[in-house]
């Protein structure tokens, strides 16, 4: 067996004698100690020895602790110090903290406060996961209780949080085993919430016992706010996941009063679809029927389809019984100069009753890593997303712009119009040569597919979809499946294979955040 690399320390004390129980405690321990008694002598060892710790007396006569450490991480910034002191002083170890002490220890001390320094230093990050790992052991138990128990909406919107809150802690911990552990759980989950969905989701469009759904959002979320006579915000970020919003959400509480709710998208889960429902206020279906010169046909390009938003939106508004004055404005953000023009005008902005921004770099984000080898490699997995994300938000314009947001008194709604699974597995698909190009849902005639990885709609009007014939159907794909043509089998699978993909039906995809943001600075 492999045995562990012996730690080696360096104490530094100018009455290091007095001290040796203290170095014996430690070797006993494994540890190997050098020891010094003053500051040169301690930066000497420090350019001649590779140590792992170096434990150093605050107080030394000639070269102190504070100067001495100093000297010492100029040569080594990444060394790290505990400092022993006999002051409490509030000043003194601003200085210590401000020249990078990983700890502090106050006289007197006792050994146990010395393993213990230590071990928050080195051994933190194991001790973390242990403990997560000991708390997700036992969610999981109470989870599989929960899922036999037949969770309905509210509860897979309260599993789905959890879950997405788990993965933001172990991506802290950065535990691989821990990590697959919790994959084959979500995937497990999935498989469970798709076969609900498919149970569930035509009723949904026939009743009031239903989660809040794309065509909700406005309703529910935006439109109540006209009456506090202060501007709303409505920002949909496009294709954002619930873990992807958890990665910015310390930012965001930042700047605003955050309360956190969640909604579920309509199927299939794409913009043309799911963007238009959230602005009309209404389910596809009802948009071609009632509206059919702002709904473009899937025939069409997929950018085209969202350009009547603003248009659908001032409809919705005015059926809801509110009269904007000044009317709505809405602004598409793809780029930075679109960015950049939001963050000129938001200022003047302050007096509106509604201003929509939507941002769509997520979006673009999750196709261009589908053709992208270079993105593929920047972001190969979830938690390269979160983290990809993370970076993004804190560098962009929609960022900027919230900063600005928060210093007028105003309401901000933040959400997304779908989310994005990662797609592992592939399951034939068969349908004719005007089926939609899309791997996570297919429209069009004569569609086949495995009725274990897929939902066939046979009738796309009971799932509020509009249709070009009477043959249409269309065809959604479970958990973290997607569709190829047997005759492309290998081609698609090679260039889908552990892509991001939206359309079809997981938690991730579905159950959304819906963001209210209050600027700090609001009474109401």
């Amino acid at each position: 067996m492999k045995r562990a690399k012996q730690m080696k320390i360096l104490w530094v004390d100018d009455e290091i004698d007095l001290l040796q129980p203290f170095v014996l405690f430690l070797e006993e321990r494994n540890y190997l100690v050098d020891t010094c008694n003053n500051g040169n002598d301690a930066i000497d060892k420090a350019l001649e020895n590779k140590y792992d710790l170096v434990i150093m007396d605050e107080m030394m006569p000639g070269l102190d602790g504070l100067a001495t450490l100093q000297e010492i991480k100029r040569v080594n910034p990444s060394l790290p110090i505990i400092m022993v002191t006999k002051s409490e002083e509030e000043g003194l170890m601003d200085k210590a903290i401000a020249s990078q002490i990983a700890d502090y220890l106050i006289k007197p001390i006792n050994p146990n406060q010395i393993i213990m320094a230590i071990k928050k230093i080195f051994q933190a990050d194991q001790i973390r996961a242990n403990q997560i790992g000991e708390q997700y052991t036992r969610y999981i138990a109470q989870l599989n209780q929960r899922l036999f128990d037949n969770p309905g909406w509210e509860d897979w919107a309260s599993i789905y949080r959890e879950m997405a809150y788990w993965e933001i802690q172990i991506d802290e911990v950065n535990d691989d085993g821990l990590r697959q552990t919790h994959f084959l759980e979500k995937r497990n989950c999935n498989t469970e919430f798709t076969n609900y969905v498919e149970r569930n989701y035509r009723d949904w469009l026939q009743t009031d016992d239903r989660p809040n759904l794309s065509f909700d959002l406005v309703s529910q979320y935006v439109a109540p706010h006209f009456e506090t006579r202060v501007p709303v915000y409505f920002i949909i970020i496009d294709c954002m996941r619930l873990d992807q919003y958890l990665s910015i959400q310390p930012y965001i509480k930042e700047l605003f009063d955050e309360e956190l709710d969640f909604y579920y998208s309509i199927l299939p889960t794409a913009t043309p679809y799911s963007r238009n429902s959230i602005f009309s206020g209404l389910p596809p279906q009802d948009i071609a029927k009632r509206f059919p010169e702002y709904w473009v046909g899937s025939g069409e390009m997929d950018n085209s389809r969202n350009r009547n938003e603003h248009q659908l939106l001032d409809e919705h508004i005015a059926e809801l019984g509110y009269n904007l004055d000044p009317s709505s404005k809405y602004v598409k953000i793809f780029n930075m100069d679109e960015g950049n023009f939001v963050l000129r005008k938001i200022e003047t902005w302050n007096k509106e009753k509604l201003v929509v921004l939507v941002y769509n770099f997520l979006d673009l984000l999750a196709h261009h890593r589908s053709r992208d080898q270079i993105l593929q490699e920047t972001i190969p997995h979830e938690e390269g997303l979160r983290a990809f994300t993370k970076h993004w938000f804190l560098h962009s314009a929609l960022y900027e712009a919230l900063k600005l947001i928060a210093k007028q008194d105003a309401i901000c709604v933040i959400s997304t119009d779908h989310g994005s699974i990662k797609v592992n597995r592939a399951t034939q698909v068969i349908g004719d040569r005007d089926t939609s190009i899309t791997v996570r849902y297919k429209e069009g005639k004569n569609l086949s597919a495995n009725d274990r990885h897929a939902i066939y709609v046979k009738k796309p009007s009971e799932y509020g979809l509009p249709i070009k014939s009477i043959v249409d159907n269309f065809i959604f794909a479970k958990d973290d499946y997607y569709f190829v043509y047997p005759n492309s089998y290998h081609q698609y699978q090679r260039q889908y294979n552990g892509t991001f993909q939206h359309g079809g039906v997981s938690m991730e995809e579905m159950i959304l955040p819906v963001a209210t943001c209050r600027s700090k600075r609001l009474k109401i």
